[in-house]
């Protein structure tokens, strides 16, 4: 389980990665606990390109499903802490 500074510094560079990736968006108006779609107006073109994104920057694999099913900041924060503490060829 990560600890709070990391878990800080994950949601950081994904505030960051979120802003970089959706038009007009900044940091700031990234909190943790927004709906992607609601609250952030990430479209599916904008959802795919964040997918490919973080897959990039984190070097893993987000199946569509599980994409799917990420709503929120916090929501894909959390994914990304246990997919990139697991270690590589582990089951998903």
């Amino acid at each position: 389980m990560p600890s709070n500074a990391d878990e800080r510094q994950l949601l950081d560079e994904l505030r960051d990665l979120l802003a970089a990736t959706v038009e007009d968006l900044t940091v700031e108006e990234v909190d943790p606990d927004a709906s992607l779609q609601d609250d952030l107006g990430v479209d599916s073109l904008a959802r795919l390109e964040l997918v490919a994104a973080i897959e990039d920057r984190w070097q893993i694999e987000v199946p569509e499903e599980q994409a799917e099913q990420l709503t929120t900041v916090r929501q894909i924060a959390a994914h990304l802490a246990e997919a990139v503490a697991a270690p590589a060829g582990g089951t998903a």
